[in-house]
């Protein structure tokens, strides 16, 4: 069934329902791990920044998948320059999300396919995703790509004295 919906750049006028998917994403994200405890910015906020990642092209690819009009998943890639290593350049994924509905359909592979297609036009080889680490369905979705783990993060609180 996702051969009916389209996989594009995303657009100005797309913004207004990825910002729905975007509050998805992080509150799923915040019940993976509470440290990701989940802020409401302000939507204005949120849309400008969205905003200024489209018209960065050089910095950021944004895609959206979209089903009659309806924007129904979305991955966002960050490029960035590695001045110690070989490849110069990567792209990190630092948003992804597709609707429930639409799941289990095929779109996120077709979604990375894309994006994909769009690394290879600006010659980076080298691509990475970033998300919860106790996130075992992401896990298993970037493993079933062909993904290792190549860096780990840890983190804690500093508690208030």
């Amino acid at each position: 069934m996702s051969d009916e919906i389209e996989v594009r750049k995303m657009k100005d006028s797309d913004v207004g329902q990825v910002i729905d998917m975007m509050h998805r994403l992080k509150r799923l994200n915040q019940e993976f791990d509470p440290t990701f405890q989940v802020s409401d910015p302000p939507v204005e906020e949120v849309r400008e920044s969205l905003n200024e990642a489209i018209r960065q092209e050089k910095k950021h690819i944004l895609l959206v998948a979209d089903a009659g009009g309806k924007a129904v998943g979305i991955v966002k890639a960050d490029i960035h320059d590695r001045i110690y290593y070989l490849p110069r350049q990567d792209a990190r994924i630092t948003e992804f999300y597709v609707m429930p509905e639409f799941r289990r359909r095929m779109l996120g592979r077709k979604l990375i396919s894309e994006l994909y297609r769009e690394l290879k036009k600006r010659n980076i080889t080298m691509v990475s995703a970033e998300f919860p680490s106790s996130n075992l369905i992401a896990l298993g979705f970037y493993r079933g790509l062909g993904y290792r783990n190549i860096v780990s993060v840890y983190g804690r609180h500093l508690e208030e004295s």
